[in-house]
């Protein structure tokens, strides 16, 4: 499978729950279904609609999406929420110039967004309808809302040398063994820049020639994934010493784990030209910007909201993974939407000439 193109929602989900979880997800699928029921008696007076669709990534993210915000959208208007995966521009281009919109929201990638929007394929949003709680700057566009905050970090088994930046990942020498990335450029090339020394606050623009001579250092140790779901078995199979892998993939103990050197970015959704229930999709969002939904999110997949103040209603626990965790902010980098939408095809295309070659 060719790696995703920047402007592609990257699919960083992972389907892997443990008993615990499972019974929460359980529990909390029960209270959304009697809400969904108790709502169905006032649907017709709340809405002639009887659901929604959205186009999201799937796995724990969208269970939690379905219980954190669909429950309580559900038992606001009376509207059942639909969700259909994946989500891509590709399949949002095609259903507006067909004219078919099927979806009142779709998830994309920051670049995603900006490329959807120059290409006239989504809506401004109307945030006033929205009526949203206090969210992040970033995370707040005219024509995008900033729901889901994710990160990059560093995972090994606790028998390896403890890495503590990404120079430290770098180094074979410090700690023979495999190190396994993602094979994305978006992620790729900021990870081997960090790893050269680049500050987090100077990442942008990218040095791509810098980046790629970076990587071809340790080309030999380097494994690159397509599903972050196989990052824990690299480590469990002794395949890779270190790797890079989302927030959400490890569930289990016995990992050691660092979120400090991560690489933080955001998941988006847009509401596409052509939406059947523009106010639908506006009232679900408010449900979305609610700092106490967002906490209930937390609990199920551990990404942040976009709330300023989500850190007041979480777990010590939960906290420590969050990417907008003050302490962690200090030191992880984040993505650049702008310079991906506009450089990422060049980017895109030097990395896949690169592996080609090399891997």
């Amino acid at each position: 499978m060719r790696p995703l193109p920047a402007v592609q929602a990257i699919n960083r989900k992972s389907s892997k729950m443990g008993v615990d979880r499972m019974k929460r997800i359980l529990a909390a699928g029960s209270v959304a279904l009697l809400a969904t029921l108790s709502a169905g008696h006032a649907s017709d007076a709340k809405s002639d609609v009887k659901e929604i669709r959205i186009i999201e990534s799937g796995g724990t993210s969208g269970e939690s999406i379905d219980i954190a915000y669909g429950a309580p959208f559900t038992e606001a208007t009376g509207v059942r929420l639909v969700r259909e995966q994946p989500p891509s521009l590709g399949k949002l281009k095609a259903m507006v110039k067909s004219g078919n919109v099927t979806a009142d929201l779709m998830e994309l990638s920051g670049p995603g967004v900006e490329t959807a929007r120059a290409q006239g394929l989504i809506e401004d949003l109307d945030w006033d309808l929205i009526d949203p709680q206090d969210m992040n700057e970033e995370a707040r566009l005219p024509y995008a809302f900033g729901y889901q905050y994710f990160a990059l970090f560093l995972a090994s088994m606790p028998d390896a040398k403890p890495v503590n930046s990404w120079q430290e990942f770098w180094d074979t020498e410090r700690q023979p063994g495999r190190r396994a990335i993602p094979a994305y450029a978006r992620y790729a090339l900021p990870l081997a820049l960090l790893a050269d020394g680049v500050k987090p606050d100077e990442l942008y623009p990218l040095d791509i020639d810098r980046a790629l001579a970076s990587i071809d250092r340790i080309k030999d140790d380097l494994i690159l994934w397509e599903a972050a779901s196989q990052t824990p078995q690299l480590l469990k199979s002794k395949e890779a010493v270190y790797v890079a892998t989302w927030d959400n993939v490890f569930e289990e103990d016995g990992f050691f784990v660092n979120f400090a050197p991560g690489i933080w970015d955001v998941a988006y959704f847009v509401m596409p030209k052509g939406a059947p229930n523009p106010e639908l999709a506006m009232k679900l969002l408010h449900e979305m910007s609610k700092v106490e939904n967002q906490a209930r999110a937390a609990e199920i997949t551990p990404v942040a909201g976009p709330s300023p103040t989500i850190m007041d209603h979480i777990s010590p626990a939960i906290q420590a993974k969050m990417p907008t965790n003050p302490e962690l902010r200090k030191t992880q980098a984040g993505s650049d939407r702008m310079w991906w939408a506009e450089h990422g095809d060049e980017a895109e295309r030097r990395w896949s000439e690169y592996m080609l070659k090399n891997f």
